[in-house]
């Protein structure tokens, strides 16, 4: 689709598009969104059309939510007016088509603060989606894959081929700190089942921050829930089963008003159930469970780090019923069964930020967790534990067990990186940032590839 952005747009309205002239910028996309738009962008008026080719005559409905005003025209008729100055807010229009072409038009201006367009479309026939996979012309289809992530994708596949030659493994990609609110990385998780597929991955897993409890999700229930549905339907592109770690940018969303582990385990863990069965474990009303990986006979045991979320202001916290759960579990596992434990937030010290050290009672479980672990190590086998949340990467072996946290998409400070750690500094607009954890049973040996940020230079390799 074309895109037209006139720069220095003073008013809090959208302009009368035929008086402005010539733009400043102008260029193809792949949506209706604001990829590839300069974020710093600030006071601009930005005018996307395209074509839509419709396979046969259905009621389509255009769900769209933009920070600040939008009009929606559909062959020429005004959709929907949703003009002016505001934060996210949603509109839902429908319209029927006949089979054929027609001309789609957004007009979006953007005046301050916070900027967002979110547009999808469905149809009885369809489920919701971007305009993307229904684009006129067949160049219009070509996506970002083109750009950066199928090279980095085979960067690293090429790395893990030579590694794993002839080999079984066991290996999944860690999607972690996305941060959605506010921007669109979480389109890098449909990015991540393209990675898994190429890699042939046994599983994908979330180990959380998706990014709820940030502005302006924090402040609007509607866009929060948006942000599910972004990346659930990110997630729903893979054929496999994902697990899920809640982080703790998972709470607090919509005006406080949600979500409790019951809802987070519906958006992010349950849809999976009927396609892992009974190797998947899911704690009844919990976020926290296992999953005995088919054909590998290895054990991985996702956690919930943020324990009660955020009651008593507690982030970083393996509540005193899930320690129990853990010990009892990791009891009645073979010795000879290999089991890898996963979660958000690293109970090592290396995983503390030092401008959000746990309360003294989420130190204290976080030593309890790292004592449960060590005693299992020593009469069992143990591959190790890994986390996402600190946006850095480290290894480090402790009393037998090997903690890995994989940087993710997050920000980090440089002054405030502890020594052991590292971090990639990228633009997610150009960059994979993912670790592949692959596992070699019969070496006994972890080895990590960095798609994207960092490279080869951030892969890792230990054994167990």
């Amino acid at each position: 689709m074309n895109y037209k952005l006139w720069l220095d747009w003073p008013e809090r309205q959208l302009p009368d598009f035929s008086t402005l002239g010539d733009p400043d910028i102008t260029g193809v996309k792949n949506n209706f969104d604001l990829v590839d738009i300069d974020e710093t962008l600030n006071h601009y008026a930005l005018l996307l059309e395209t074509t839509l080719k419709v396979d046969k005559e259905e009621e389509y409905t255009f769900k769209a939510s933009t920070d600040d005003g939008s009009k929606l025209y559909v062959d020429g008729e005004l959709l929907y007016d949703n003009d002016g100055a505001h934060g996210p807010i949603t509109k839902i229009v429908s319209k029927t088509l006949s089979k054929g072409k027609h001309d789609l038009r957004l007009e979006y201006f953007d005046c301050d603060k916070g900027q967002s367009i979110n547009f999808l479309y469905s149809t009885p026939t369809i489920s919701w989606r971007e305009i993307n996979d229904k684009l006129l012309a067949e160049e219009d289809k070509a996506t970002d894959k083109t750009f950066f992530v199928k090279p980095q994708i085979d960067e690293a596949l090429a790395r893990f081929n030579a590694w794993k030659g002839s080999d079984e493994v066991m290996a999944f990609p860690i999607v972690t700190d996305v941060h959605t609110a506010g921007r669109f990385s979480y389109k890098h998780i449909g990015h991540a089942v393209i990675l898994a597929n190429a890699f042939g991955c046994d599983f994908m897993e979330n180990f959380g921050d998706i990014g709820l409890n940030a502005y302006p999700a924090t402040e609007n229930s509607v866009y929060a829930k948006e942000i599910v549905d972004n990346v659930r339907a990110q997630m729903m592109k893979y054929d496999g089963v994902w697990l899920y770690t809640p982080g703790n940018h998972d709470w607090d969303a919509g005006e406080g008003k949600f979500f409790t582990d019951e809802d987070l385990s519906g958006f992010f863990q349950k849809p999976w159930q009927e396609k892992a069965g009974d190797n998947l474990h899911l704690t009844p009303g919990k976020t926290y469970g296992w999953y005995d990986v088919p054909g590998k006979g290895i054990r991985v045991i996702f956690l919930n780090s943020q324990g009660t979320g955020t009651q008593n202001g507690s982030y970083y916290l393996f509540d005193e019923p899930q320690i129990e759960w853990l010990q009892a579990l990791l009891d009645s596992t073979p010795a000879d069964m290999p089991v890898l434990v996963t979660a958000h937030y690293m109970p090592h010290p290396l995983g503390r930020w030092t401008n959000s050290n746990p309360a003294e009672d989420a130190l204290k479980g976080n030593e309890r967790v790292m004592d449960i672990l060590s005693a299992f190590a020593a009469k069992g086998t143990l591959i190790g534990m890994v986390t996402g949340d600190a946006h850095v990467n480290m290894h480090t072996e402790e009393n037998g067990v090997n903690y890995f946290i994989s940087q993710g998409y997050g920000w980090v400070v440089p002054d405030l990186m502890l020594p052991g750690t590292t971090h990639a500094f990228f633009d997610y607009k150009e960059n994979l940032c993912i670790d592949v954890f692959a596992v070699k049973p019969s070496a006994r040996e972890v080895h990590t590839f960095r798609v994207g940020a960092g490279g080869e230079a951030f892969d890792c390799v230990f054994g167990y």
